[in-house]
């Protein structure tokens, strides 16, 4: 990807990217909950700047809330829906 896209989309797509490996992890810290709580908001100002805002809709905004979500649910994969879909 880092060759066919310029520096400044790229690093954004793997910040987004960083975000959701380390809040899919297995283990949690507040700590780090805490700083990609943010970090996200800082993620989706970058992108505001590179891309159209009409791709940015109330979806987009539920990222934010996905951290504090964490803190009061604890691991994403342990509620996940999709292995029970498939």
């Amino acid at each position: 990807m880092r060759l066919y896209l310029q520096k400044d989309i790229c690093s954004v797509i793997i910040e987004l990217c960083n975000f959701f490996r380390q809040l899919c992890s297995k283990t949690l810290y507040k700590s780090e909950l805490d700083k990609l709580e943010e970090g996200i908001v800082l993620i989706l100002c970058k992108l505001e700047q590179i891309f159209p805002l009409a791709l940015f809709d109330i979806m987009m905004h539920l990222v934010v809330h996905l951290p504090r979500e964490a803190k009061y649910a604890g691991p994403v994969a342990l509620r996940w829906m999709y292995p029970i879909e498939r």
